[in-house]
């Protein structure tokens, strides 16, 4: 891997200890001010209306200049984030809306730009081993960060402990900032090309944009539908750091094991692996809400996602590598981001009026079940690019 790659990969590591400092505790924090689930959902979904259009912003920014202006926009937008956070201290929830938009500017100027640096960092033959080290390094980083937040958090009184972890995650991003700017990069100089944003483009495309509107059904939703979950079960910060510890050990050597393992030729058996392996873990707690079926749950599938995810976050590039369309990665960034976010608010929206008509655990506990079965529906979209997986450039 180059230089470049590699600074992508220590900002990536460090963005993801940033976010596993804050993230889960951001939603857990409304939920203690609260006690409203419906708050934080219509939160999150403030967040996924967001980002595509910021996306677009983001790739209009991007083609005049590069990739690395949209990164540092949304790195300073999370700085602001936090900020504000700070700021408003226990009145956060008046300020959910606003939160929520702020979020979901600095997720569109930051996912934008990493998953085009990324591309533009790494080829088809290390694409592969790139995914893999940063999926380790998350994962190590998601594993440190929550139980650092937690014991924090759980041995000062009030809201202080949060305070701190925000504070904290601010300095971190300020950090980011300065690091992104020892980052290069040509300039691309070109004009967005709306129409490969917004269309299905080629038939490879086609697979992946159903591949990944199914897979945003299930996405973050389920991560804080669980985080909140668990906070309902256990009433303990400490017991949500320790679970998300297990799950980022565990995440951390599955993105190893497949970046050794999986090649070309497996690429396919690890997709089903990944897609049926998630939907088993979730059966624990559609039968029943408790400690041990949430520790199941979190053992699993941060055993098997990572089967699914490298596959399909690999398989987005080497498309566009085969179309030819390499100018183009900024639209097609911004066409499969449109489909991630429209899956995301689609369940969403299906989870606000389940809500609505009930609020007994047997209603999350059917909605667990119904998204748990869209990894398998992402799963066969993505299984269709049989050339792609078997690492054929030519079409």
């Amino acid at each position: 891997m180059c230089k470049d790659a590699k600074v992508l990969l220590l900002v990536s590591t460090l963005f993801t200890f940033a976010m596993g400092l804050s993230n889960i505790f951001v939603n857990v924090f409304f939920w203690r001010q609260t006690n409203n689930f419906i708050i934080i959902v219509m939160y999150n979904m403030m967040h996924y209306i967001v980002i595509p259009m910021i996306f677009i912003l983001g790739g209009i920014i991007a083609k005049k200049r590069n990739g690395i202006w949209p990164l540092r926009l949304g790195l300073l937008a999370y700085a602001l984030f936090f900020s504000v956070i700070l700021l408003v201290g226990g009145k956060g929830t008046i300020f959910i809306y606003l939160l929520g938009v702020i979020h979901g500017i600095g997720s569109g100027f930051y996912w934008l730009a990493f998953n085009t640096l990324c591309f533009d960092y790494t080829g088809i033959n290390n694409r592969d081993t790139f995914n893999g080290f940063n999926g380790s390094c998350a994962g190590i980083a998601s594993a440190v960060a929550p139980i650092t937040a937690a014991y924090i958090i759980s041995i000062f009184k009030g809201i202080t402990g949060y305070k701190i972890v925000f504070a904290m995650t601010l300095m971190i991003f300020v950090i980011l900032i300065v690091i992104s700017l020892t980052l290069k990069c040509k300039n691309y100089a070109g004009k967005l090309n709306y129409k490969k944003a917004f269309s299905t483009n080629c038939q490879d495309w086609s697979m992946i944009r159903k591949s990944t509107i199914f897979w945003g059904f299930r996405d973050v939703i389920i991560v804080y539908l669980v985080n909140i979950l668990i906070m309902e079960t256990t009433q303990s910060e400490l017991s949500l750091g320790q679970l998300t510890l297990i799950a980022s050990l565990l995440s951390a050597a599955s993105y190893a094991f497949v970046q050794k393992v999986v090649k070309p030729p497996r690429r396919r058996l690890s997709i089903i692996i990944g897609s049926v392996g998630s939907f088993f873990a979730v059966l624990g707690l559609a039968a029943e809400v408790k400690y041990a079926t949430l520790l199941l749950y979190v053992v699993i599938d941060a055993v098997f996602i990572p089967f699914f995810l490298i596959q399909l976050s690999s398989s987005t590039y080497n498309v566009i590598n085969r179309a030819h369309d390499e100018d183009m990665r900024i639209e097609y960034m911004i066409n499969k981001d449109i489909m991630l976010n429209s899956g995301r608010i689609v369940s969403a929206v299906i989870l606000l009026m389940l809500l609505n008509i009930s609020t007994e655990p047997a209603v999350l506990q059917g909605y667990l079940i119904f998204i748990s079965l869209a990894p398998i529906v992402s799963g066969f979209f993505l299984g269709k690019l049989k050339k792609v997986l078997l690492g054929e450039n030519n079409q």
